[in-house]
């Protein structure tokens, strides 16, 4: 290995390094409180009155509370870090 090649390794690594640290250093600003605690409580509540449909003991009841928590668990999971992120 001579100089010149000893040289671009050592600016290479350094480039590395400040590279990570610049990542590194960089969070997020975060989600609108508001918009969280209103997300939080229509996506709950979706899910507590599915679980409530579902209990009323007759097959269309139980369908659709099924669907109900189906879709609050979707917009949770999905939706919800798709479009606040």
């Amino acid at each position: 290995m001579n100089d010149q090649q000893a040289t671009r390794a050592a600016e290479a690594e350094v480039m590395a390094e400040s590279a990570e640290q610049r990542e590194g250093n960089q969070t997020s600003n975060g989600n609108n409180l508001a918009l969280s605690i209103v997300l939080f409580i229509v996506l709950f509540a979706l899910f507590a009155g599915g679980l409530y449909v579902m209990s009323l003991f007759t097959a269309v009841t139980f369908v659709v509370g099924l669907g109900m928590c189906l879709l609050a668990l979707l917009g949770t999971f999905d939706l919800v870090p798709r479009f606040l992120t």
